[in-house]
């Protein structure tokens, strides 16, 4: 239930953001919103706001920037990289299962994402957008939903905290709206995918999800032979676990650590 400023935090949290490292290391970046969320425009039945559709446009859109020039003194680019966080790594993901060797990424960086182990997901808490704030989403389909308040605290809680308390107050105050068939579909990224390009996972050591009580980050050569047989066709892969972070690990106070990893791993994927 993030917007795009998972990526692009206000001035007061620049050490969090993304798009300003990238950007100041040279690296054209651009975070989107979903379909239904942030700036984007919203289907009025949730059950629109699929995988599929979201893939579709993202997919879209990494061609135009290959085939056209965004203004008129910047090139098409040669090389898109795809960049995802927790739902929005199940999107690349989806992609390039659906799309496979033809996928306009040239290398997909997926983030707070690992095999969904049966039983083992423990997702986030969930409530009817409407019923959770009347006033600003009191007339969206009921099957628009968002997380509780605390959502943050479930996805980093490590002792002590990893994240500043300021956090808890940008998240619910930017917090937006996913859709229940998203959340239906979030398995379907277990499938073997065929898709040809550079694949990069990050996750952090304290993801309450994934790491914490499971024992599956611990053994990193283990974690990416696991993790790889999904991407038989993949030209390079690897595993990353980033210490002492949680799940959303731009918001964590080490976010200069994973930052540095993903440039790592773009300019790797490009030749840059």
């Amino acid at each position: 239930t993030y917007t795009n400023q998972y990526w692009l935090l206000p001035t007061e949290f620049r050490n969090y953001s993304y798009i300003g490292f990238a950007c100041d290391r040279g690296l054209s970046t651009l975070a989107i919103d979903w379909v239904g969320v942030g700036l984007s425009s919203r289907p009025a039945n949730a059950s629109d706001v699929l995988y599929g559709t979201n893939a579709a446009v993202v997919s879209q859109l990494a061609r135009h920037l290959k085939a056209t020039s965004i203004l008129p003194v910047v090139k098409p680019f040669k090389k898109v990289i795809g960049i995802g966080h927790s739902g929005g790594s199940v999107l690349l993901n989806f992609g390039a299962i659906a799309e496979g060797p033809k996928s306009p990424f040239d290398g997909l960086i997926l983030t707070g994402e690992l095999i969904i182990e049966p039983g083992a997901l423990n997702p986030f808490p969930t409530i009817s957008a409407r019923d959770d704030t009347p006033f600003h989403w009191g007339g969206l389909d009921p099957d628009y939903v968002t997380t509780s308040n605390r959502s943050v605290r479930i996805s980093n809680t490590p002792d002590p905290p990893s994240f500043s308390p300021r956090m808890l107050i940008f998240y619910n105050f930017t917090k937006d709206v996913g859709s229940v068939s998203t959340f239906l579909q979030a398995g379907l990224n277990s499938l073997t995918t065929h898709y040809t390009r550079h694949i990069a996972k990050v996750v952090g050591s304290e993801n309450q999800l994934f790491c914490v009580g499971t024992g599956r980050c611990n053994d990193i050569t283990a974690l990416t032979a696991a993790e790889r047989v999904l991407w038989p066709e993949a030209r390079s892969f690897e595993v990353v676990v980033a210490q002492r972070s949680g799940h959303d690990l731009n918001l964590d106070f080490f976010a200069n650590g994973p930052f540095n990893t993903f440039v790592d791993f773009v300019e790797y994927f490009t030749g840059f």
